[in-house]
């Protein structure tokens, strides 16, 4: 059986992301990742955020518009962006258990 699949507590479709004249690279991420359902105020871990390689270009590709900046940029997807598996149908999102975690169980204040 595989591990991973149990984890899964949602699968959804991946958002339509676009951003104001006013908004940075990182607005991306944040915009991303409230679609899907995240408060702004839980913890996060975009490790437990998989998406397709298709939106993760998508994501990256808007973020540089913002910022051009392949570097800066990359980096920020290594660090903040949703992970990448191959056996997600396109399109899709799946949100792994403990994506978000209140602050109150997460030992945050």
């Amino acid at each position: 059986m595989d591990k991973r699949k149990i984890e899964v507590i949602a699968t959804v479709d991946a958002p339509e992301i676009s951003l104001a004249d006013n908004e940075t690279a990182v607005d991306v991420l944040i915009k991303f990742y409230c679609a899907l359902g995240w408060n702004g105020e839980d913890e996060l871990d975009p490790r437990k955020v998989r998406t397709t390689k298709t939106v993760y270009d998508q994501l990256f590709c808007l973020m540089l518009e913002k910022h051009p900046n392949k570097v800066g940029v990359g980096l920020l997807m290594m660090n903040k962006a949703p992970g990448v598996d191959e056996d997600i149908p396109p399109n899709k999102v799946y949100l792994l258990e403990g994506w978000t975690i209140p602050p109150d169980e997460s030992g945050s204040t």
